[in-house]
């Protein structure tokens, strides 16, 4: 009788917990998985939308740190509306990276922070369990859960099974924390922060703004690794969140602000997600409460005690087609990125003490020609120039006043206006008067025309769009530009001062 032994005991137990490895080649689907986290998304059954490539392009930056491969970089936070699969991404994103790291044979270590430690161990669990389904097994087969470590707050993967050499390391995987609390961090190489903040009301109260930011300065970031990286997907709630103060470009901080609501160079509308929240759903959310609108769906900070005015105020109707006085006011930029502000024409005429506000065009342009064009282009679609075929303008019997601010370098604009206005097309029925004024006065100038929509004495045509002022004009102080807002009270005030139209007639020409 054969004398059992301790060898074939173990023989026994490994070929029993054994998995069976598959002996094909990995298929072309399962590679680009594996190099490409939207390709990895869409293999496990969520394929990226149009705004969520954008965070592709943020979080894998492809450059390599002392401990982190193909993701180190600045830390980073992306600002994105309410409803934009930010968890989902984000958990996608931390099991990718656990298996990319995993098949390179490095340890990473991943601190997951959400408000509170139940929201992160909540998300934690959400990961766990990517890692355990059959499909990353087959992209990532090195990678499986340990059996030591392994509570939803703090676990890891079977290192040793992934031949991953962890003497002397803490090993593990994802220990969960919270803002919001008492936390003990980890050393880490990658911190993912998940919605930081959860409600507006939860965020109100100043001390808990301030006990976010000691946690994130006392604790979590000097725990970081060097060449380690920090990145936040969340929403704003208040003015004076963590966005405005922690998590901002002076401390290092590459910010991305997506909006729910998008809107083009002609001034037209669309969803940045049609698929799931169309442009009726979001105007509807925006007509219930616009300043929680304003936050949790277009990343904008707004107090709501210093709204501009109230929409009701704004009154679109029909406009004149004769009037007493008309005039463009100019808000001047000058710059083509992004962040540069734009230069604003707003047309407007006042009859019968009445002020109209007409049309508006904006541009971004480094000289005065593209700009005395946009002008010219939009007072004769007013009929007041006469544009032929070729593109010549012609005056009319119509005059018009040009306000532009005389500011800066904005009083290069007299010079060039009456250079190209006058000597070069001849254009006498326009006639330019600069608004001399501080950039300091802005609020006070607002002000001064606020009285004017409380009585309904200012009508905007309501044929065209006028979403980019609206929005500025509600949200001003804390919307990314004022140029629109700049240039409808140049328009007005010039209105203002020229008053009625006066006739005075020669009894001897009778």
């Amino acid at each position: 009788m054969a004398i059992p032994s301790a060898a074939l005991a173990y023989r026994r137990n490994a070929l029993m917990s054994a998995t069976k490895v598959s002996s094909k080649p990995p298929s072309k689907e399962v590679l680009e998985a594996r190099d490409n986290f939207a390709d990895f998304c869409r293999f496990m059954g969520k394929p990226p939308a149009r705004h969520m490539l954008e965070w592709h392009n943020e979080l894998c930056t492809g450059e390599d740190s002392e401990c982190l491969l193909g993701v180190a970089g600045q830390n980073t936070s992306i600002l994105a509306p309410r409803g934009s699969a930010k968890s989902t991404v984000l958990g996608l994103f931390a099991a990718w990276m656990i298996g990319r790291h995993a098949a390179a044979k490095k340890m990473l270590r991943i601190l997951y922070i959400a408000y509170m430690v139940d929201i992160s161990r909540a998300k934690s669990a959400t990961i766990k369990g990517i890692l355990s389904s059959s499909k990353y097994r087959e992209v990532f087969p090195m990678v499986r859960l340990s059996k030591i470590k392994r509570s939803d707050e703090y676990w890891s993967i079977d290192y040793e099974f992934a031949g991953i050499d962890t003497a002397g390391e803490e090993a593990f995987t994802i220990a969960c924390g919270g803002l919001k609390g008492a936390i003990t961090s980890k050393r880490s190489q990658l911190v993912l922060i998940d919605d930081p903040i959860k409600s507006a009301a939860s965020i109100n109260n100043p001390d808990i703004r301030r006990e976010m930011e000691q946690t994130w300065s006392n604790v979590i970031a000097p725990t970081m690794f060097q060449g380690a990286r920090a990145i936040c997907l969340g929403t704003r709630f208040h003015f004076d969140d963590i966005h405005a103060t922690l998590f901002v470009p002076k401390n290092n901080w590459k910010q991305i602000v997506q909006k729910a609501i998008l809107t083009d160079k002609e001034g037209r509308m669309r969803s940045y997600w049609p698929e799931f929240w169309s442009m009726k759903y979001l105007k509807e959310r925006k007509s219930e409460d616009r300043v929680a609108f304003a936050y949790q769906y277009l990343n904008t900070a707004v107090q709501s005690s210093d709204v501009g005015i109230s929409p009701e105020l704004i009154v679109k109707g029909e406009v004149p087609e004769d009037y007493d006085c008309i005039g463009v006011g100019i808000d001047l930029s000058a710059g083509l990125s992004e962040k540069n502000d734009w230069t604003v024409f707003t047309l407007g005429g006042i009859k019968d003490g009445k002020t109209y506000l007409i049309d508006q065009r904006r541009i971004r342009a480094m000289g005065n020609m593209d700009k005395m064009d946009v002008l010219c282009e939009m007072l004769a679609d007013w009929h007041i120039l006469i544009e032929n075929e070729t593109g010549q303008y012609f005056p009319t019997t119509s005059p018009c006043v040009i306000w532009p601010e005389a500011v800066a370098y904005q009083t290069s604009f007299e010079g060039d206006f009456k250079r190209i206005m006058f000597d070069e097309r001849s254009l006498f029925n326009l006639s330019i008067s600069p608004v001399k004024g501080f950039r300091g006065d802005k609020l006070a100038r607002l002000r001064g025309v606020l009285g004017l929509y409380e009585h309904k004495k200012i009508v905007w045509n309501k044929w065209r769009k006028w979403d980019v002022l609206e929005e500025e004009l509600l949200n001003f102080g804390h919307a990314s530009h004022d140029d629109a807002v700049d240039s409808m009270v140049l328009t007005i005030g010039g209105l203002l001062r020229r008053g009625s139209l006066q006739v005075d007639y020669n009894s001897e020409s009778l």
